[in-house]
């Protein structure tokens, strides 16, 4: 006849196996349930928010850059950077997702480059995690593109000469790319919303506008 401490082990046993199971079970049907919709949404959210990260810093980055040379003008006219235009398919005009596409991914791999400019002449804390979120973003935006596109952007070539030349260009440069910034992230936005059964997203028939 079994004793009663065998019969106190069986049943510890037999309990902890029961949660075991069941534990098992429950861990199976919460993986179950994440679809493969759920992880292709959370890469839509996922450049949506590098996009937003990215142009928040950028815009820090600038109020930081005013607040310490005040007295370094607004102007955008000492060097070309990269804007978004109608006819880059990025505003509802005439969106193009592939245009688009195209386009950002030219306008980010410059402005990465400029970057390395502002790094040289403007000391922040902030310069190296832009420039690491940008090459995140320009590989996102590259693999979201249908045909993918190489090296486009044609070498940076920037002024040189005294401080305040420099910090000029650093001044037109984050204004810039905060701007391009802001068109991007809303152009991800929209390229990135659930679709509308029915709705078309080419050819909208809206004033040439930023996206919503």
């Amino acid at each position: 006849m079994p004793s009663l401490l065998s019969l106190l082990v069986s049943a510890f046993l037999a309990v902890t196996l029961s949660r075991t199971e069941g534990k098992s079970i429950a861990t199976v049907e919460e993986s179950a349930g994440i679809s493969g919709d759920d992880f292709e949404g959370n890469a839509k959210n996922s450049v949506v928010s590098t996009a937003s990260v990215l142009q928040q810093d950028v815009a820090t980055l600038l109020a930081e850059f005013i607040s310490k040379f005040p007295e370094i003008e607004e102007t955008n006219d000492v060097i070309v950077s990269p804007i978004n235009s109608s006819s880059d398919g990025c505003f509802k005009a005439n969106f193009s997702k592939s245009r688009c596409l195209k386009r950002i991914f030219s306008g980010l791999q410059q402005y990465k480059k400029q970057m390395e400019y502002v790094k040289k002449d403007f000391q922040s804390t902030l310069v190296d995690g832009i420039i690491y979120r940008t090459s995140i973003l320009l590989n996102t935006v590259k693999d979201m593109q249908r045909h993918k596109t190489g090296n486009m952007s044609s070498e940076v070539v920037l002024p040189t000469g005294s401080q305040w030349v420099k910090m000029t260009v650093v001044n037109a440069i984050l204004r810039s790319f905060n701007q391009f910034l802001i068109d991007t992230h809303r152009a991800m936005r929209y390229m990135n919303r659930p679709k509308m059964i029915g709705e078309k997203r080419h050819h909208l028939p809206q004033a040439a506008t930023a996206l919503d």
